[in-house]
């Protein structure tokens, strides 16, 4: 079993879509290049993310080769845009505007990211046989769309489900390409994986049948002292402390150090 990084994705405009990458640098702060690093604001100072607002699955939005290239549209009103989110930022603002008033600024933060979690903002990891088995448990439900409602930055392959759970050991820091990291603990879930990424129509049950599920199939390694309830998939990071960044890429070997 060789836990390897089977794919990166960042996501440069906090709660829209994101771009999968070969490669990401990591910055001294933890965070991945470019994720997260600008979001949407209100009038009351409250982020236009899908926590606050669900009318934002409404907006669709992809990129076109580099981070910055992003096309948004708004496809109940036949709405489409082009902005490159390094110059368009105001142009942006105004045209989310249009559709939802109460936005009334960006905020930029290209040095740590704007996470939710801001004292583990390294990236949320999980396997893609966590995600397939996710999946499974759903009728109507397939892996691009798990993957679309977790939004994690990076998927191993070539390990079990729960895998992920590994990490979460304060004492163990693990190694990607040439960054170290220590997992924090299991990502706690909250309502907007329970809504459809496209339409924000709500799965019935999906909490409790994610929380049910992994109650009983938690695998050996897995601290169960570190969940104070069930809904939690992926594994929440930081850097190690005597990190100061790096880089990775799609083929790194995780590697666990030794207690």
């Amino acid at each position: 079993m060789v836990p390897l990084v089977g794919k990166i994705t960042v996501y440069p405009l906090k709660s829209f879509d994101g771009i999968d990458l070969e490669f990401s640098d990591v910055l001294a702060s933890g965070a991945l290049r470019h994720d997260r690093q600008l979001a949407l604001v209100d009038q009351d100072g409250k982020y236009f993310n899908a926590k606050n607002y669900a009318d934002i699955h409404q907006f669709e939005s992809q990129f076109h080769k580099d981070w910055y290239s992003m096309v948004i549209t708004r496809p109940a009103e036949s709405a489409m845009e082009f902005f490159d989110l390094r110059t368009d930022q105001q142009r942006l603002v105004e045209w989310i505007q249009q559709f939802q008033p109460n936005v009334s600024s960006i905020e930029h933060n290209p040095v740590s990211g704007l996470p939710d979690d801001r004292q583990a903002n390294g990236p949320t990891i999980i396997s893609e046989a966590t995600l397939e088995l996710v999946a499974s448990w759903f009728e109507d439900l397939t892996l691009h769309d798990i993957r679309q409602r977790l939004r994690p930055n990076i998927e191993v392959s070539g390990v079990p489900a729960f895998w992920e759970d590994r990490l979460f050991d304060s004492k163990v820091p693990f190694h990607i390409g040439t960054a170290q990291f220590i997992g924090t603990a299991p990502c706690q879930r909250c309502v907007v994986p329970t809504r459809c990424p496209q339409t924000g129509r709500v799965t019935s049950g999906f909490a409790d049948t994610i929380a049910e599920n992994r109650r009983k199939l938690l695998p050996e390694w897995s601290d169960s002292d570190r969940f104070d309830h069930y809904y939690r998939l992926a594994t929440n990071t930081r850097l190690a402390d005597n990190c100061r960044g790096g880089n990775i890429s799609l083929g790194d070997e995780i590697v666990l150090a030794s207690n």
